[in-house]
């Protein structure tokens, strides 16, 4: 993973929420590059899983919510 991928997604969960266990796997991998310049492949695995378990979400979440806002906004027929 590319220093950039890798900024962009850690900028990117710090808007989401994270699990306890979640925040601490990030912090970790954060001090982990930080010392070594590089993630180990497991951690880039983990971390990719977490990005798109939260985009999933967002994004289910966010249809969700338009439907929500697309119907209460029709006016209803009896």
């Amino acid at each position: 993973m590319d220093q950039e991928r890798l900024k962009r997604i850690l900028s990117l969960l710090k808007r989401h929420p994270l699990t306890l266990r979640e925040r601490q796997f990030v912090e970790a991998l954060e001090k982990y590059f930080i010392e070594n310049g590089k993630v180990t492949d497991q951690q880039e695995s983990v971390l990719e899983g977490i990005y798109k378990e939260k985009m999933w979400i967002k994004k289910a979440f966010s249809s969700q919510t338009d439907l929500l806002k697309d119907t209460s906004s029709k006016p209803s027929r009896l």
